[in-house]
């Protein structure tokens, strides 16, 4: 046996008594039959409720009746002298206050959420990213906006993209060159940090300061490994290739650390965004390139940025704007 089905075509909180393939409804219950309703039995009078609704009493007279109709049972006891409630309105007044409460919540929290003032905004971050700005403008944030739950969620900037789009987080901060294809979303420049070539202490450049691309051409390199860091080996390539090279690639780290180590050692050398160095190590020496520096976006579903978005942008970019990427020592 099919069971009926809300109807769909027509506002409506009642069932299609007509089956689930018919579209052709009587008049049904809305909130405006509940709310005259419930000024009625409050005030248990016909007038005082038209009063207080500001419409005429024949309105309210005739949207209880048709909800009485739509109930098929009688919800007030008439008589000249005196409105009453039956028990079934009796109940029913009960049940409806109940439920227009829980709708004014309801439509206050959905207001409060959209004008940023609750709700939870869920921010990706990668901790290997050297980027203070953005503790800080959430400190801000959340001292301006104390009803909202600003969470980090950990996450590496290839995998933010995803999440994203999943709904886990409400914005992210990605290099360009990690983005790809960006329909959907949109973005807004934060951060820059300078590219350094990164050297063991005993590489013959190591006292340079500073070197350019093209110098490097003869030069192993280091690399992190596709599956847990896609797209370095891309973002290396792109690099030499403005320099006018190939690089020659050779071994391959799982993490940073690794392939700092590496370096340190002297297996090869490695080029890596100032941000991405949380401290100098005895080792190494981070030489100044020519490569342009690295530009990392905030980035968002453009269908449906999180509430206060805006506000945190500009707390961003203000605290951004006292900092400089810090650059480790260079000797």
């Amino acid at each position: 046996e099919r069971l009926p089905v809300p109807c769909i075509r027509r506002r409506s909180l009642s069932v299609c008594q007509h089956g689930a393939d018919s579209y052709v409804c009587r008049p049904r219950m809305e909130l405006r039959h509940l709310r005259y309703f419930q000024a009625v039995a409050r005030t248990l009078s016909f007038s005082q409720a038209a009063a207080e609704l500001r419409v005429a009493q024949s309105a309210v007279s005739r949207q209880v009746i048709a909800l009485e109709q739509e109930l098929g049972l009688k919800l007030f006891l008439r008589s000249t002298a005196r409105v009453r409630l039956t028990d079934a309105g009796r109940h029913f007044h009960q049940e409806v206050d109940r439920l227009l409460g829980h709708l004014a919540i309801a439509i206050t929290g959905a207001q409060q959420i959209a004008r940023g003032h609750g709700g939870d905004f869920n921010i990706g971050s990668d901790w290997r990213i050297l980027m203070p700005h953005i503790p800080e403008a959430v400190v801000a944030y959340r001292a301006r906006h104390p009803h909202v739950s600003v969470n980090f969620v950990e996450l590496r900037l290839h995998a933010q993209i995803e999440a994203l789009h999943d709904g886990r987080i409400h914005l992210g901060f990605v290099h360009k060159a990690a983005m790809g294809d960006r329909r959907g979303l949109a973005t807004q420049l934060v951060s820059t940090s300078e590219m350094k070539a990164v050297v063991s202490a005993r590489h013959p450049r190591a006292q340079a300061g500073r070197v350019a691309m093209r110098d490097l051409s003869r030069e192993t390199w280091l690399k992190l490994d596709e599956k847990t860091n896609p797209g370095f080996r891309a973002f290396v390539i792109q690099l030499c290739h403005t320099a006018l090279f190939t690089p020659k690639f050779g071994r391959t780290a799982q993490s940073l650390e690794g392939m700092l180590a590496l370096a340190a050692m002297g297996d090869g050398i490695c080029v890596v965004p100032a941000a991405f160095i949380t401290k100098a190590h005895p080792d190494l020496r981070y030489l100044d390139t020519d490569c342009p520096p690295l530009e990392i976006s905030a980035i968002w579903r453009e269908d449906s940025p999180p509430a206060g978005l805006a506000a945190f942008l500009k707390l961003l970019q203000k605290t951004a704007s006292t900092r400089r990427s810090p650059s480790p020592a260079s000797a």
